[in-house]
């Protein structure tokens, strides 16, 4: 599955979990050979469980031969003001200008990464409304523990089934993805 294809998947998963509960949990969506995989961690509370939650998902990825990667999650979002500078030293989740959005970071062979913003929007009570059309969001650079998310070159069937073994131990749980 090409990598556009697999963010549209991602966007419509997106609009639908976000329409049915007004919350989206963290979650990797990945084009595998045996088709669409799913793996959503615990939570992404403190930087050990995001860390974790990254190496996770490039285990998945080497193990089953994924060809494209999305991670979807719901984020405060921090911009700098035209002009201006970014403020580096306020937190998005403590900004005053911040906007909530969900974020689409995904990554395809050959080292093509994409990330796409959709604003989420609100009524006065809090309750979800809608989601905004996607911003592609450029940038020249990717680094960070969500960079690199596939393997660089293809991994070797006993590597692969060693992973699989590996995740399993983890009591790592994937669902296939209709889509």
């Amino acid at each position: 599955m090409p990598l556009d294809a697999l963010i549209s998947e991602a966007t419509r998963y997106a609009h639908v979990t976000m329409k049915r509960s007004g919350v989206l949990a963290p979650v990797m969506l990945a084009a595998a050979e045996q088709g669409m995989i799913l793996f959503s961690p615990d939570s992404l509370s403190d930087t050990g469980a995001k860390d974790d939650f990254a190496n996770k998902v490039r285990l998945i990825t080497a193990s089953y031969g994924a060809t494209a990667v999305v991670l979807i999650v719901e984020s405060w979002v921090a911009r700098a003001r035209k002009d201006e500078p970014l403020d580096m030293n306020t937190p998005p989740s403590e900004s005053l200008e911040r906007e909530e959005m969900v974020v689409l970071m995904a990554e395809g062979q050959g080292g093509v990464r994409r990330t796409l913003m959709l604003p989420i929007h609100r009524l006065d009570n809090g309750k979800f409304w809608n989601l905004g059309d996607a911003e592609e969001m450029g940038a020249d650079s990717f680094k960070g523990r969500f960079a690199g998310l596939l393997p660089p070159k293809p991994v070797d069937d006993k590597t692969r089934e060693m992973g699989k073994a590996l995740l399993k131990a983890m009591g790592v749980k994937l669902r296939k993805h209709a889509s």
